[in-house]
Order: C-alpha cells, then sequence, then structure tokens
C-alpha cells in the first residue's frame, strides 16, 4: 500500500496533467457597446448584402416603410432566397461590436438568443445607424424605462405638449426616462438628447422584471395590433416582420425572452410540448419540411383560440388571423405560459 503522501504527490500530478498550461481561467472581456441610433437597425448578413433598393434601410435615420414599398415582391422574396438579411434590432438597443470592416459593424444583438452566437444574433449593421454615448449607456443601466406596447407604433416628439414629431419608433422599444410633464414622458435617445413619449402610448418600469407576468389574453391582445402590418424577412419591428420575429416580440415585450429563430423556439424555448386537441392562446405553432427532423422548421405561428392562429406567413401576405393549419408539415406545438 502506498504511503498518503505519495498518493497526494501523484494526484497532484495527474491533476497537473489534465490543465493545459496555457488554460486561463479568465472569461475574455467583453466586446465593447454601442447603440441604435436608428428606429429599427436591419442586421445584414455582410456588408455585400444589400442591393440598391435597399438604401432606404441603411441610412440615419432610416426609412423602413419606403423601403418595403419600394421592393418588389420577388426582391423582397430574394431578402430569404439569398440570406441577404437576419434580423433587426430597435431604437436605443444595445449591440456589441465584434468588429469594423470599412462603413461597417460586425454586432451581436443581446437579448435575440441563437445558437449562432453566445452574446447574441450576428450580422452586420451600417455604422452610421449605431453610436456610443457613455451617458446613454449609464441611464439604460439604472434608469426607469418606458416601453412601447399600446400602438404598434409611437413617435418620439420634440416637445412635452406633444405637438412636434421626430422619430416614428416601434413597439418593444426600450428608452431611459427622465421625468414626466402632464402626458409627455421624458426619456433619453442615444445621441439626440431629451425627447418626448406620449404616456398613453407606452407603460413605465424601474427595471425590466417589473414587467407583469402576461395572461394569454395579454398576448392575444398585443399580437392582434399588428394585423395587416407587413411581413419583412429578418424584420422585427412593427414596420414589417417574420413569423419569428413576430412571435418573439410579443413575448419579449410581456417580458419574456424567447430564441429569435422558429427552430429553437421551438427547441430551446424552455417551453412544454403540448398536444393539437389542447391549444390554448399563447402557445406556439411550428411547421417544417420533415416533421421527424425539428431543424427542418420553417415556421411559427401563436395560437389566439376559436381554432385560428395569428402569423407572419411570408413576402406576399401581411400578419394574418387564420384557422389553425394541422396538415403533413404541422410539427407541434409548444406552451411558455406557465400560469
Amino acid at each position: 500500500m502506498s504511503s498518503p503522501g505519495i498518493l497526494l504527490c501523484a494526484l497532484s500530478i495527474v491533476v497537473a496533467l489534465s490543465i493545459p498550461a496555457h488554460a486561463d481561467p479568465t472569461p475574455p472581456p467583453e466586446p465593447p457597446s454601442a447603440y441604435v441610433d436608428v428606429a429599427a437597425a436591419t442586421v445584414w448578413t455582410s456588408p455585400q448584402s444589400p442591393r440598391p433598393v435597399d438604401q432606404p434601410a441603411l441610412t440615419n435615420p432610416v426609412d423602413v416603410p419606403r423601403w418595403i414599398a419600394d421592393m418588389t415582391l420577388a426582391q423582397q422574396e430574394a431578402l430569404t432566397s439569398d440570406n441577404l438579411t437576419q434580423t433587426q434590432a430597435l431604437y436605443g438597443d444595445r449591440v456589441y461590436v465584434l468588429q469594423q470592416q470599412g462603413d461597417w459593424s460586425e454586432v451581436a444583438v443581446p437579448g435575440q438568443p441563437t445558437p449562432k452566437n453566445a452574446l447574441g444574433y450576428p450580422g452586420w449593421i451600417p455604422t452610421v445607424q449605431l453610436t456610443t454615448s457613455p451617458d446613454f449607456a449609464a441611464l439604460k443601466a439604472r434608469a426607469p424605462f418606458a416601453l412601447v406596447d399600446h400602438h404598434p407604433t409611437t413617435w418620439l416628439h420634440s416637445d412635452p405638449g406633444l405637438a412636434r414629431r421626430d422619430i416614428e419608433i416601434s413597439a418593444g422599444t426600450r428608452l431611459p426616462v427622465l421625468g414626466r410633464i402632464g402626458d409627455g414622458i421624458m426619456v433619453a435617445t442615444p445621441h439626440s438628447g431629451p425627447k418626448w413619449l406620449d404616456a398613453r402610448t407606452v407603460d413605465v418600469y424601474e427595471k425590466a422584471s417589473d414587467i407583469p407576468y402576461p395572461t394569454a389574453a395579454d398576448l392575444v391582445r398585443f399580437a392582434s395590433m399588428f394585423v395587416d402590418r407587413p411581413y419583412l424577412w429578418g424584420g422585427r419591428s412593427a414596420f414589417g416582420l417574420d413569423c419569428s420575429g413576430f412571435t418573439s416580440t410579443i413575448y419579449q415585450v410581456h417580458g419574456i425572452t424567447l430564441p429569435r429563430d422558429a427552430g429553437p423556439q421551438a427547441t430551446e424555448g424552455n417551453g412544454r410540448t403540448v398536444d393539437s386537441n389542447d391549444l390554448q392562446p399563447g402557445d406556439l405553432l411550428f411547421y417544417a419540411h420533415d416533421t421527424h427532423d425539428p431543424d427542418s422548421i420553417y415556421h411559427v405561428a401563436m395560437s389566439i383560440g376559436d381554432d385560428l392562429m395569428i402569423e407572419a406567413y411570408d413576402s406576399a401576405t401581411p400578419v394574418r388571423i387564420t384557422p389553425v393549419r394541422f396538415g403533413t408539415d404541422y410539427w407541434g406545438a409548444e406552451r411558455y405560459l406557465h400560469n
């Protein structure tokens, strides 16, 4: 039998040999942050992705409605088939800047979980649509915030009387609150100084965890405001949405973060599988090219009850309410509410 000292020495050698000499337990530093300075910044697959027709989506200020209106149906469909766009980030959202290349910034968008990058959804944004502001960053970190959640879009105003419109912003936008006069809520902006929001279009919270846990009726009521809004591949604003951008926005506005894309929403969304005979409002329904392969999931919709669902279906179809489909491509349903 070996002595305790010999055993300890041998164990130390084994442990030392099992840890690479170059291992560093210190996590890598967090990339620098920037903040979105347009109503909705489209995240592109690469700096080479945009076409001439996409110019209204590349500027500051941005004009997403004009961009969608200028595209033919074939050009809209090419956003999907040619893999040109990835997602969107809203006004005031933080992004991690991974690198810069010419007039472009490679980013990861936190709050949009994806298997593609642990930091957030990756892609490229024109640098002109981003800004860095230590003051705004500090307010985002500690100040109460106004959440746009009563209408699909609302306006930032230049005056507390709400007479002079400045920027139209989307539901889901969160901006730090500085004060209030009457119906005007003064908020900080990333680059343009204080602006004013109509108090009737937002809710104000001290912190994100104060957002009330939703009921199914809350989700359905919010989602229904988007009927007839345009479809946009990669869209995650009220100016245009794709299927999973729509469902993730519905939940995130109510304090529940789901993965950005349909497949991960089905398999990594912390929900529970429900039978098609037990669908309830708020459940998400998934569709796949191969119902035995979750990697082939290509679409998601949300049940609203009475055998109906709401969905952002495709480039030719605005957000719509339609009967639930249980065809050969129906993959299954997941429930994320726990009340």
